[in-house]
């Protein structure tokens, strides 16, 4: 009974449900290779959508003034000066 209904729940089920990929081994230097092309051909990618931690901040530092000063190197998507407890930039 138990693998009759384990037939009847596959056949219900839909083919893109179950998506694969399939495709040739390659070795750890293939895909080494692999992923340095990718990664040098455009750098730019790289680093889009990374955190970045800044220590040492003035204590008078607030999000506005942090996203500022870090806008002229690109897009800030959301930036956050960690407070204390006094409401000074940590």
């Amino acid at each position: 009974e138990k693998e009759k209904a384990k037939e009847e729940e596959k056949e219900g089920e839909k083919p893109e449900d179950h998506i694969l990929y399939v495709g040739r081994a390659q070795s750890k230097a293939e895909r080494a290779r692999e992923f340095r092309e990718k990664s040098t051909a455009n750098p730019v990618s790289r680093a889009s959508g990374v955190n970045l931690y800044v220590k040492n901040l003035d204590e008078g530092t607030t999000d506005a003034s942090l996203k500022e000063l870090f806008e002229p190197f690109g897009t800030v998507t959301s930036c956050v000066a960690v407070k204390d407890d006094k409401d000074n930039c940590k």
